[in-house]
């Protein structure tokens, strides 16, 4: 790997941004990212161009935001079949130490070359990355605390009410068995940004009203960032415990949905039912990404006649049964934490 050419970017707290405005000015990370996501399109290193996109707001109260991108279907490169959620790493298929260095935009944090931002050479939209922390650990796709740590830095770091952060697990449309998250720049408001919540347990909130049924965690609700990544991390650790597959997608929201900033950070975990094997790559996989409400659409067909019933139906299908069973799972280890705390003050 020819480190000379990969950029450096250092950063420490005073580089967050937890408040961002209507058409605010690029932090240093934005333009570093998109000066090197722009030379690596002029470079000829993606599979595709993002440029000329068709895109449509679907009719109805959620506001499903459907982007036509039939090559991602048909260029990108073969997911890898995922057959369980404790599927080990496997050197011998393809993993991130193999991208070349001109895929590698950032080198992010460390400057050791092993927490980097690389660019997806069969990109959702113009933007879209991968940050790969510790990638020379060569960890399964099972989110640690240290990844979401970074994935929470990388959007602190943007001054974009833009930027979006996501995961995929195994069993939820993780294309690589390679631990990584996306990152991109979704130039829509999304109605998860500002959607009513309803409360659960400790300081989790539910996502009711949305075909998709799920968890969200506020960062308004906790002290500081160190608090609310421990605590967010604790929910999707009970998840990867109990072998429930999911997606989650880390957003900028706003207490008013009139408001014109955004003053918040919802992250959003979903349970869902596991998909096994290869992703099928007909009309749009549900992932993170669709489960928020942005679809990748992978044909003309799909996209002329898709629609906002469809659309719940099948957000509903995937969510529903397994958010269920996570609802338990989640009280059942709160209430555990509970005790533990209880007990554990009873003896000093």
């Amino acid at each position: 790997m020819e480190k000379s050419s990969i950029k450096i970017f250092s950063y420490n707290e005073e580089d967050f941004h937890y408040k961002v405005k209507d058409e605010n000015v690029d932090s240093k990370f934005d333009i570093a990212l998109k000066e090197k996501w722009k030379r690596a399109e002029e470079d000829n290193i993606l599979r595709y161009s993002v440029k000329a996109q068709q895109f449509k707001i679907l009719e109805g109260k959620y506001g499903f935001y459907a982007q036509l991108n039939t090559e991602r279907a048909t260029m990108r490169r073969k997911p890898e079949e995922i057959q369980s959620m404790q599927q080990p790493f496997d050197p011998n298929r393809f993993n991130f130490t193999r991208i070349s260095h001109k895929e590698i935009l950032l080198d992010i944090g460390n400057s050791d070359g092993d927490d980097i931002v690389a660019v997806n050479v069969s990109p959702i939209l113009w933007s879209h990355c991968l940050l790969i922390p510790q990638h020379f650990s060569c960890l399964p796709q099972q989110a640690t605390l240290y990844s979401f740590q970074k994935a929470i830095d990388i959007l602190l770091l943007s001054n974009s009410e833009n930027m979006r952060v996501l995961f995929n697990s195994l069993c939820a449309n993780a294309s690589v068995n390679h631990l990584h998250w996306h990152l991109y720049y979704l130039n829509h408001r999304m109605i998860l940004e500002y959607i009513p919540l309803q409360y659960f347990i400790g300081s989790i909130f539910i996502l009711e009203d949305y075909p998709a049924k799920g968890f969200c965690i506020k960062f308004s609700s906790f002290q500081n960032i160190t608090e609310y990544t421990l605590y967010a991390y604790k929910i999707i650790s009970c998840l990867q415990n109990n072998q429930l597959a999911h997606n989650i997608y880390i957003t900028r929201a706003k207490a008013d949905a009139n408001s014109k900033e955004c003053d918040d950070i919802r992250t959003y975990i979903w349970a869902r039912t596991s998909s096994y094997g290869a992703k099928n790559t007909k009309d749009f996989v549900i992932a993170a990404c669709e489960i928020f409400g942005h679809l990748p659409i992978r044909s003309e067909e799909a996209y002329m006649r898709i629609n906002e019933e469809y659309v719940s139906e099948c957000l509903e299908d995937t969510t529903l049964s397994a958010f269920l069973v996570a609802k338990e799972k989640i009280k059942k280890t709160l209430e555990a934490d509970v005790e533990k705390s209880v007990d554990a003050s009873s003896k000093t």
